[in-house]
């Protein structure tokens, strides 16, 4: 799955943001199975991975609220969509 993403800054500026280079669907159900899920619909999830706080939908894009973290937020993007695709 390496570089099969972006991570930048999302329009707001306010959080960053992981989008894949080619739509796919992601298994939510996996996703929230495998980490801590503070909130879950058919669309998206909430989830918790090492502190951060992760919007997950279902199309593939991830919104990390609370964190500047690149290095960071690249490894968790790699965890996330470890978990949806495998």
């Amino acid at each position: 799955m390496n570089n099969d993403f972006t991570l930048a800054k999302c329009k707001t500026k306010a959080a960053f943001m992981a989008k894949l280079r080619h739509k796919q669907t992601l298994n939510l159900k996996k996703i929230a199975g495998t980490f801590e899920t503070l909130l879950q619909t058919d669309i998206l999830i909430v989830i918790i991975v090492d502190g951060i706080e992760v919007v997950v939908q279902s199309y593939g894009d991830l919104l990390f609220k609370n964190s500047t973290d690149t290095e960071l937020l690249e490894k968790i993007a790699q965890e996330i969509y470890g978990a949806g695709f495998g």
